[in-house]
């Protein structure tokens, strides 16, 4: 190989079943594809993603709790040392749910809310009572000492609810992570797709949020498609710097048929890198050529929107998953603070902003270390 790439996670659906029906969801889950991955098969594909040194597993769906062997597929990755994750919409109870959770002692239980009204949250999950059960589930949660974080995925429709949910977390030992939707799904109108502007107010709620409470009360992060590289506000994403898509360098997804793709996000079949019902996983990720994407970016790569950027090398056009729904193309995100901030600030930037970046950076640069151990699941409810 011409290059090592270490896997630090794999993403992977589990299943395409779910019991909601939400409206921003990007692979349109509801019923099982026609060919998913059988338990024997799971646990072949655990061992491979151990030999090709994975770190950890994120397990979600469609609904990862439909799943019954969940928790032996869980079990396996344990066992064979990757740390856990499980992603769900926290509406599938049972008493042995949270026993088998505990037995797992996952890196994280994470369940996605979408509002801290309870009327809209059910409208954007597409079921009556959603809220009501995720809410039971989260505080079960808390009540059996698992390390449970929160997903909010902001659009239009819930952009206002982001303050009621700050209120609603801080202080309670939750994670909380917020992202934004992408267009991909078949359930969701571009129309509700937030606009530069909206784009750029979320990381500054973040970057408030940051500045009024400790990694400890409430600690919030942005995901990897929430903008890059500002001049005023410190990186809203778990680490100090943005360093470029991580699809297939770092990270990886897998399909409930067995698909292989460097971003489970970048749902279009252009990108998938091979089968791992065909083809060990190991093979996939060590071909020559593969990702090439991400691991074979050169400046020339970038569209428009990025190209003689001063943040090109590192940041390599920003998300591609925020690139490809905007534009149709890789290495071209317009959602970028850097130049949103350009925009707004047109002829401004040289000297007393750059002071004040400065100056706003010194504030909090310490807090990176802290959150990085919180959303690993090292965090203790505030007393």
């Amino acid at each position: 190989m011409p290059e090592n790439y270490n896997l630090a996670c794999v993403v992977w659906e589990l299943t395409l079943a779910c019991n909601l029906k939400c409206l921003h969801c990007g692979s349109t889950a509801g019923g099982k594809r026609s060919r998913e991955i059988t338990t024997e098969e799971a646990l072949k594909i655990c061992a491979d993603l151990k030999k090709t040194g994975c770190g950890g597993v994120a397990l979600m769906g469609g609904e990862p709790f439909l799943r019954k062997d969940l928790f032996k597929i869980g079990a396996r990755v344990r066992e064979l040392g990757m740390e856990l994750s499980v992603i769900t919409n926290g509406t599938v109870h049972g008493d042995d749910i949270f026993k088998k959770l505990k037995a797992l002692t996952p890196r994280a239980v994470a369940v996605s809310l979408d509002a801290a009204d309870p009327a809209l949250h059910d409208k954007i999950r597409g079921m009556e009572g959603a809220f009501a059960k995720s809410s039971v589930f989260i505080d079960r949660c808390l009540e059996e000492s698992l390390p449970v974080s929160v997903i909010t995925t902001v659009h239009k429709m819930n952009i206002l609810e982001l303050a009621k949910l700050r209120d609603l977390l801080k202080g309670r030992g939750i994670a909380w992570q917020v992202q934004t939707a992408g267009g991909e799904g078949g359930r969701f109108s571009k129309d509700f797709l937030l606009d530069r502007e909206e784009f750029y107010s979320v990381g500054l709620f973040i970057e408030a949020c940051r500045r009024e409470f400790r990694p400890e009360e409430l600690p919030v992060i942005g995901a990897h498609d929430l903008g890059y590289n500002s001049l005023l506000l410190n990186n809203v994403s778990l680490y100090e710097k943005w360093e470029g898509c991580q699809a297939g360098t770092a990270v990886a997804g897998i399909r409930s048929n067995g698909d292989v793709l460097g971003c489970l996000s970048m749902n279009d079949d252009r990108f998938v890198e091979g089968n791992a019902l065909e083809t060990p996983f190991y093979e996939i990720w060590n071909r020559a050529g593969a990702f090439s994407h991400t691991r074979g970016f050169k400046k020339e790569h970038a569209g428009a929107n990025c190209a003689g950027c001063l943040h090109l090398e590192a940041c390599k056009g920003g998300c591609n998953e925020m690139s490809l729904m905007k534009t149709g193309a890789l290495h071209n995100d317009p959602y970028c603070f850097c130049s949103i901030e350009k925009e707004i600030f047109a002829g401004e930037l040289d000297s007393p902003v750059k002071k004040l970046k400065m100056r706003l950076h010194g504030l909090s640069r310490g807090n990176f270390p802290r959150l990085g151990g919180l959303f690993s699941g090292k965090r203790k409810k505030k007393k």
